[in-house]
């Protein structure tokens, strides 16, 4: 990813050695990154000063037998602004997931294509 290193593993409960998020805490992640980075750019254009903005991202899996998948994402957003004009903020907040690339790949439901490549 560009220039960064990222390690990804599993608790130790799941066999791995704790070194590092799990892929799927990586997917919650991106999706409250991506939408945190859209209100802040969003914010700037709308001449709102935001002076605290909290997410809490939440996935809930389905309990059947593997593979497990996601059922359910919330992302639930506190902001203290200059501002309390709850129409404004909520604006703020839909912009700022519509225009998330993340989110909107969830939305239109993308199947990845997973192949072996040889010799490379």
């Amino acid at each position: 990813m560009r220039d960064h290193i990222v390690a990804i593993d599993s608790s130790r409960d799941e066999g791995g050695g704790n070194l590092g998020p799990a892929p799927t805490e990586l997917f919650l992640a991106a999706l409250g990154g991506c939408i945190m980075i859209n209100i802040s750019r969003i914010s700037k254009k709308m001449r709102m000063e935001l002076r605290s903005v909290r997410m809490k991202v939440a996935g809930i899996k389905e309990q059947k037998d593997r593979p497990s998948s996601f059922v359910e994402l919330n992302v639930d957003v506190t902001i203290d602004a200059n501002t309390v004009d709850h129409a404004r903020l909520e604006k703020l907040v839909r912009l700022a997931e519509e225009n998330c690339t993340v989110s909107n790949t969830l939305r239109n439901a993308v199947a990845p294509t997973v192949r072996l490549v040889w010799g490379e």
